[in-house]
């Protein structure tokens, strides 16, 4: 009669045992889970920040000027640089300031407004030699 009791009481410890495991597995699976769910919200926010950013710099004012110029607006830690090129292309670049996520938007410059090119948009750098990619520290205005 007594082993009968304890067989019990063993299966109630590994019944235990293994619930204690799949807590522990569900536990930590939430964790990751919560870690991905903020680095995506995060991502999010830096996107619609860096589109933002390249909508702003739409609506500047740019002189005409070789190599990059940039403009920023600390309100919103906005960045938005242009590169103006041969033929009458340019390309416009928006980010946060805070974040390393960049997009990019082929324009044309007219009368000092810069005019969205039909598909232009792009989020990485076009320009074949990536050191063309980055606007120099000191060429930020405003």
């Amino acid at each position: 009669m007594s082993q009968h009791g304890n067989s019990t009481l063993g299966m109630v410890l590994m019944l235990l045992l293994l619930g204690s495991l799949t807590l522990h597995a569900t536990r930590t699976q939430l964790s990751q889970g919560m870690v991905l769910v903020a680095d995506t919200q995060q991502h999010h926010k830096d996107f619609a920040q860096a589109q933002a950013a390249l909508q702003w710099g739409l609506m500047q004012s740019w002189p005409e000027a070789s190599g990059w110029q940039c403009q920023q607006l600390s309100a919103h830690q906005w960045l938005s640089c242009l590169l103006q090129m041969e033929e009458g292309n340019a390309l416009l670049l928006g980010q946060d300031e805070k974040s390393d996520l960049r997009l990019w938007q082929w324009v044309s410059p007219r009368s000092q407004r810069l005019q969205p090119e039909a598909h232009g948009w792009i989020d990485y750098c076009p320009l074949s030699k990536p050191e063309h990619c980055q606007p120099q520290a000191g060429s930020a205005g405003l």
